[in-house]
């Protein structure tokens, strides 16, 4: 290919390495032969590279399909942190940002283009899409295009579609949590122009597999803490779970934060700076965390309630031990877990009733006309829903989670989105203010000093430096952005950490709503059969526990890992010398003081939100 450059020398000048990891190179060449290629690497395996170096090598745009905002966030930054021209599209961007974007792709400034599924099929992205000098489209969390993978995404059809009208650009899919039917309806959905995959290895010889069943969690997680050294993350389901564990090891004299959605950006910010810097030990965590996060030594992962699905908790346990040294991933199983599981699969489907309550809550929550409201997006604020429908949060959740996987809304997570202007006034319109408004005027005059290329794309800004630049208050500064705003004279978006809800057609009659029963039946189905296999996986007496997933993902037999606790043995407690006796309760266990918390953690008080990111 004329004019390509040699993809170690991107590797070394980028990122300062040289050499690749298992896999990345043959992924990277194939890509470059401009073959259609399903690149399955685990968590860890260095996913982003594979399109960011030969998107770089190639000179041309790279399109990317991502469905996670805090992750779009996190890459678009360190990209241009390095001096890589990116940028993302996705709910929560006013028009004029979008348009913004997009117009900076098509006149060649950009070398990747970060976009959210829901955004392909818009009318302001097809219209520029004949314009975009696309030589690679890169689809990120490819399993939610497939109907069986876990996280299903009806959005994610609409690469398919791009497909019909790029024919020779080639698709590079990645995930990390694939089986051998998931691989193939990808495939399939993307239009391969011939089926290519190359796999990874999903074996991590480093991570030790530990089920530890028996009543007392806390006990046994105490004991985890005691005799494995090192950092550490313990996963919980719900977010007041977070909050009482890392309480509790507090007290006994282990440094420990709750970290969840609902923490301000802020303390999140603070939490995970602290933790990746060895000043604190373990974070309590909700899924929320640990998406964009590559932090090397994590020495134990620990589960006190499992995952609803063995790709999810294959990710989450992959999160240690990225330093190739041993670590330890523990799923603590207690009694009555199996019963709660399945309860709360089954709960992840409510009736039709209970979803137009929902959506009807929504709509006038936000005064959404009849007809209107495509693509646009809006705060989820779930205990004003709650509160609206007389429903629980965990109900609410659940009915918006069924909307979005019938393709009438995209959820997105909490994510910390700092306040942001662009210029939209002509420069002339600008100078006239700038000169002749003395309400306004001192306020653009600030804008440009402070902040450069307002005029080309979106800036962060922050309205306490500016109101200190200009000796007004802060509440004056941002009541006059928005009046600027009002008036055209420039976009401003002020700063955000709510979860969004975007919806992808007009607002319809809630009474009127139908979801296609026989699609919500296969997918509870299928959430019941994956959460089958995690049964299967806890349950099991014999066997290996690492074979147990390898084989989940269809990985050729092999040697049992020897290490986990079906290998050492029911009878042996001690895995070795260093490791934790987590089999034997520590205390007698109080039953219904444990069905008092389950049920606290569980459904929360009243305003309690349940909706937590995927």
């Amino acid at each position: 290919m004329q004019g390509l450059k040699d993809i170690h020398g991107v590797l070394q000048e980028h990122w300062g390495y040289r050499t690749f990891r298992p896999q990345q190179e043959h992924i990277i060449r194939s890509v470059i032969a401009g073959r259609d290629t399903l690149a399955l690497l685990p968590t860890g395996g260095g996913k982003s590279l594979c399109f960011q170096v030969p998107a770089l090598a190639m000179g041309r745009l790279c399109l990317v399909v991502s469905p996670l905002i805090a992750l779009m966030k996190d890459q678009v930054e360190r990209l241009r942190a390095q001096g890589i021209a990116a940028r993302a599209i996705h709910s929560g961007m006013r028009q004029p940002e979008v348009e913004n974007a997009l117009e900076s792709a098509a006149n060649g400034r950009l070398s990747f283009l970060y976009v959210a599924p829901e955004r392909l099929g818009t009318e302001m992205f097809l219209g520029r899409l004949p314009r975009l000098p696309i030589g690679l489209i890169a689809v990120d969390e490819a399993h939610c295009i497939s109907q069986w993978g876990h996280d299903f995404r009806p959005a994610y059809r609409r690469v398919g579609e791009l497909r019909e009208k790029l024919p020779d650009v080639p698709v590079l899919a990645l995930t990390a949590s694939a089986t051998a039917q998931v691989a193939v309806d990808i495939m399939q959905n993307l239009a391969f122009r011939e089926q290519h995959m190359i796999r990874g290895t999903f074996q991590r010889d480093e991570l030790i597999f530990w089920v530890s069943r028996g009543e007392d969690k806390t006990g046994r997680l105490l004991r985890i803490m005691e005799h494995v050294p090192g950092t550490a993350i313990v996963y919980m389901r719900n977010r007041r779970g977070t909050v009482r564990i890392a309480h509790f090891l507090q007290q006994h004299g282990i440094a420990a934060k709750a970290y969840h959605a609902g923490l301000e950006h802020a303390e999140r910010e603070s939490i995970q700076h602290a933790w990746t810097s060895g000043e604190l030990r373990c974070v309590v965590a909700t899924n929320a965390f640990g998406m964009g996060i590559d932090k090397a030594d994590v020495r134990s992962v620990t589960h006190l309630e499992a995952p609803p699905d063995l790709e999810s908790y294959y990710q989450e346990a992959g999160r240690g031990g990225r330093d190739g040294k041993t670590a330890h991933s523990f799923l603590l199983h207690g009694p009555g877990d199996t019963d709660r599981l399945r309860e709360r699969t089954m709960a992840a489907f409510p009736g039709m009733k209970e979803v137009r309550q929902v959506y009807q809550a929504f709509a006038d929550l936000h005064g959404i006309a009849l007809g209107s409201g495509m693509e646009e997006s809006y705060d989820l604020d779930l205990p004003k829903i709650t509160q609206r429908c007389a429903l629980p949060p965990v109900v609410v959740s659940n009915a918006l989670r069924a909307l979005e996987l019938d393709g009438r809304i995209a959820l997105s997570d909490g994510v910390h989105t700092p306040s942001r202007v662009f210029i939209r006034a002509a420069p002339q319109v600008v100078y006239h203010i700038r000169v002749n408004d003395r309400r306004m005027g001192p306020l653009l005059e600030a804008l440009l000093r402070l902040y450069g290329g307002l005029f080309e794309e979106p800036s962060l800004i922050d309205e306490l430096r500016i109101a200190r630049l200009i000796e007004w208050n802060t509440e004056t500064v941002t009541k006059r952005l928005q009046e600027l705003d009002r008036q055209q004279v420039l976009v401003y978006k002020p700063r955000s950490d709510a979860p969004l809800v975007t919806l992808l057609e007009p607002r319809v009659d809630a009474a009127r709503l139908s979801l296609d029963p026989a699609a919500l039946a296969e997918r509870k189905q299928r959430a019941l059969d994956r959460l089958e296999a995690v049964v299967r996986y806890v349950e099991a007496d014999q066997g290996c526990r690492a074979r147990i997933i390898l084989d989940h993902f269809d990985e050729p037999p092999g040697p049992p890992c020897g290490r986990c606790d079906l290998c050492k043995g029911k009878s042996a407690y001690r895995m070795s010398a260093d490791t934790a006796v987590v089999a034997e309760p520590l205390v007698d266990y109080d039953t219904s003081l444990h069905d008092l918390r389950r049920d606290l953690d569980e459904y929360g008080g009243p305003g309690e939100d349940a909706y937590t990111a995927r």
